[in-house]
């Protein structure tokens, strides 16, 4: 019953390769928490359940605008901003350099684009004249600063 189960689901599959390792780590118990999402306390509740913390955060920052307008410090932005200190004090951003954009020779030469309409192709042509702008301000400044144009915000989802 199971073998049957589990084979209808491969051949019914778009990634049938994928499917048929999670389906692997399924059986063994090998599943791995790709996010280590450490528990917040609000209102000396412990919330363990990420969907939770994600609400619990959005509900803040839709309501401090409010809260601010009083100067008054309250609890819960206490526990927020202890929270968002943890998990931004593990970031850093390693700057890029041009050994690593030198990696672009590795892309397969293909004609199709993605998104932005631009084939490996002609990145790959480009590259001489792209790699200066490309390492100081895509790859280093932005991160760094935190500010991105509305079009890298786009992404394509298949479905």
């Amino acid at each position: 019953m199971k073998k049957k189960y589990y084979k209808d689901v491969i051949t019914k599959s778009k990634n049938q390769m994928k499917t048929t390792w999670n389906i692997i780590h399924k059986e063994i118990n090998n599943t791995t928490n790709k996010y280590n999402i450490k528990p917040v306390r609000i209102n000396n509740h412990m919330i363990y359940n990420q969907i939770s913390i994600a609400n619990e955060l959005n509900n803040y920052f839709l309501n401090i605008a409010g809260s601010k307008n009083n100067n008054k410090i309250n609890e819960k932005e206490d526990h927020y901003n202890i929270y968002l200190n943890t998990l931004t004090s593990h970031l850093s951003w390693p700057y890029t350099s041009s050994k690593e954009i030198n990696k672009i020779d590795s892309l397969k030469s293909k004609n199709s684009c993605g998104y932005d309409e631009i084939s490996t192709n002609i990145i790959k042509i480009s590259k001489p004249f792209i790699i200066s702008p490309l390492i100081n301000t895509i790859c280093n400044k932005m991160p760094a600063q935190g500010i991105y144009p509305e079009r890298m915000k786009f992404s394509l989802i298949n479905l």
